[in-house]
């Protein structure tokens, strides 16, 4: 079960180069700064994110996104610029008891930085106090960058869906 001591905390997380970052969970009132994160990344972006060319969220999606119930959603802004969103992560409870669900979208512009490899280690953290077990990502083969975030996570393919991965997180 989620510590619900820790609902309101801020992950700070510096990047490579020195920028600050904070990481909280996400609220229903996000819904506009993240609709604007969809419209900075490419679209290629956001298809490795969607596996299709999703140019926005719809009103429904981001309530489910952003219920506790059903899983954490993390917005990240730079430190002086909290308004402005520059990356979401998933962490969704799924059908198995114990294995969340994965996913990460960074803004083209914070890529290659530490960005994702900060928020996936960050986003084991949060699971593992949600009292999952495991991890599970959907990734496309081609999402190079993403294959070597996740295997610093020690993530293992179980199966191939065309030129998409699931992959593992032992937690």
């Amino acid at each position: 079960m989620p510590d619900a001591g820790c609902r309101d905390a801020t992950h700070s997380i510096t990047l490579t180069d020195g920028t600050a970052t904070r990481t909280r969970e996400a609220t229903p009132v996000d819904l506009a700064p993240v609709q604007e994160l969809h419209r900075r990344c490419s679209l290629g972006s956001r298809a490795l994110r969607y596996h299709a060319g999703k140019s926005q969220l719809s009103p429904a999606e981001w309530r489910q996104l952003s219920n506790p119930e059903r899983g954490t959603t993390l917005v990240t802004t730079p430190a002086e610029q909290t308004d402005h969103i520059i990356a979401m992560t998933n962490v969704m409870r799924t059908d198995q008891q114990g294995v969340g669900e994965l996913a990460i979208l960074v803004e083209d512009a914070w890529q290659a930085r530490g960005l994702g490899t900060a928020l996936a280690e960050h986003a084991a953290t949060v699971a593992r106090r949600e009292g999952h077990h495991t991890l599970t990502a959907a990734v496309a083969a081609s999402n190079k960058p993403m294959l070597h975030v996740l295997q610093r996570l020690d993530a293992t393919p179980v199966d191939a869906t065309g030129p998409v991965l699931d992959l593992r997180i032992p937690l």
